[in-house]
């Protein structure tokens, strides 16, 4: 009995000390790889004058000192427009100062101002922004910096432990250590504009985090931070009131719930895979991403993506695409889920032309349809 004990409590210490070996060592990469990146990360502050009416991301900040509240309060009852100051993240991606932000952080605005790692504050042009992926192209004037690569974010699944690098809480190049709770999750950024083909990331991501980057184990850029989710929110879209013009996203026309974007609770980001398909086109200012016309929503219980509204005069319109049409195929490829329409046109570009296997009633059909040209923001 007594070597039973001696044994047991033997290996019990044998545990603890492999569970700390495993900690320490978890501990060190962490670290490494936090020096390693940071240097290539920047915070980003964009402002903007808007209406007063508006709708704000909450990933803006207004300014908090009573003085200027009063301002604010003034500018209202005038309704006049107001300056809003909305700090966020950002990573250098091109050593001649390219860097990607969260399209929230400088819409609106010509110009930011970029704090970069070695402490210059340096004045940032807005080039372009992607409404596709709500992120946006920065530039300033600066040479050889340190550029943060980009790695593929297919290879990413849920629970793979990733590093969320950018500001938090007015804190620069702050460090979360966090995994990847889901793929292919929606979500509604300003309670408007539908993404799809998100990563949801599990982790402390809060207040400025828009712009973020998303670093896995290789310290290569695997995603880019959109907005933090509201936890235990949902919101109900309704029907929308008239038919949107050709080339924007529109509303979903039955109503659904889709998780409402925008306070603390984890986050949703972009997959960098999405991004790099347009990164040359961003750094021209002239974003030209592939234009279908449908808006496709999953199936309860059945594969496919059903077509939930098809927006007049699109290239969808004009091949024939009805309401009701289930797409299982596109180009070939098998679709489960409305995302992956979504993820394969996103990587196509106007006048690609595609062939969609269509489930309409009994009846399995194949059109084959040349993609327009989506309408996009200018800064």
């Amino acid at each position: 009995m007594r070597m039973f004990a001696t044994v047991s409590c033997l290996l019990l210490l044998a545990v603890f000390a492999s569970a700390q070996s495993v900690l320490e060592s978890l501990e060190r990469e962490v670290t490494a790889l936090a020096r390693k990146v940071q240097p290539a990360i920047v915070s980003v502050e964009g402002g903007a004058l808007i209406a007063p009416d508006s709708a704000s991301s909450s990933l803006w900040t207004r300014p908090s000192s009573e003085a200027a509240r009063r301002v604010y309060e003034a500018l209202r009852m005038l309704n006049l427009p107001n300056p809003v100051t909305r700090k966020g993240s950002g990573f250098i991606v091109d050593s001649n100062g390219w860097i990607l932000t969260g399209a929230d952080v400088v819409r609106g605005a010509e110009q930011c101002t970029v704090r970069l790692a070695d402490g210059r504050r340096l004045t940032g042009k807005v080039v372009s922004i992607d409404e596709a992926t709500n992120v946006a192209m920065v530039k300033v004037d600066a040479r050889d910096l340190p550029a943060l690569p980009l790695g593929d974010s297919d290879k990413l699944e849920p629970g793979s432990l990733v590093l969320c690098v950018g500001t938090q809480g007015g804190y620069d190049r702050s460090v979360a250590l966090c995994t990847v709770a889901g793929k292919e999750r929606i979500g509604v950024i300003g309670q408007q504009q539908f993404l799809s083909n998100l990563l949801q990331i599990s982790g402390s991501i809060g207040a400025g985090s828009s712009g973020a980057a998303i670093v896995n184990a290789r310290g290569e850029a695997v995603g880019i931070v959109i907005a933090t989710l509201t936890p235990g929110f949902t919101l109900r879209i309704p029907e929308p009131a008239a038919s949107p013009r050709s080339g924007a996203i529109p509303s979903v026309s039955p109503p659904i719930e889709t998780p409402l974007l925008g306070a603390s609770g984890g986050g949703l980001a972009v997959p960098i895979n999405d991004v790099r398909t347009v990164l040359t086109e961003m750094q021209t200012g002239k974003v030209r991403r592939a234009f279908l016309g449908i808006v496709p929503a999953d199936r309860d219980g059945a594969e496919g993506a059903e077509v939930v509204r098809v927006v007049p005069n699109s290239p969808a319109a004009r091949a024939g695409i009805r309401l009701g049409d289930v797409i299982t195929t596109l180009s070939g490829q098998p679709v489960r889920r409305a995302a992956d329409v979504s993820a394969r046109l996103r990587r196509m570009k106007p006048g690609d032309r595609i062939e969609l296997g269509i489930l309409r009633g009994a009846q399995r059909m194949r059109i084959t349809i040349t993609l327009g040209e989506r309408a996009n923001t200018t800064p």
